[in-house]
């Protein structure tokens, strides 16, 4: 197993991918919470631990928090976060 962190700004779709959004906009989510991503998460039957007072490098002012989660070896950040865009529509 190997850990992902996902920041909300991955799949936020107001940022571009200059500010850090990694998903296409097709499948990015409105407004994403830390909170409904982890339930999602918790739904999917991963491990996963959420760090609530951290602040995105990009954006030191503003805390948002992120997750970590542990998934297969064999699972690309990229593709982890298209699951979950896909799995919060």
């Amino acid at each position: 197993m190997k850990e992902i962190i996902l920041w909300p700004a991955y799949i936020d779709l107001k940022r571009t991918k200059n500010e850090g959004r990694k998903v296409p906009k097709e499948i990015a989510i409105q407004n994403p919470k830390l909170k409904e991503i982890a339930s999602k998460i918790k739904k999917m039957g991963l491990e996963y631990s959420v760090e609530n007072k951290k602040s995105y490098p990009k954006e030191s002012w503003e805390i948002c928090g992120y997750i970590k989660v542990k998934v297969d070896e064999s699972t690309s950040k990229l593709q982890f976060l298209k699951e979950i865009c896909i799995n919060m529509k």
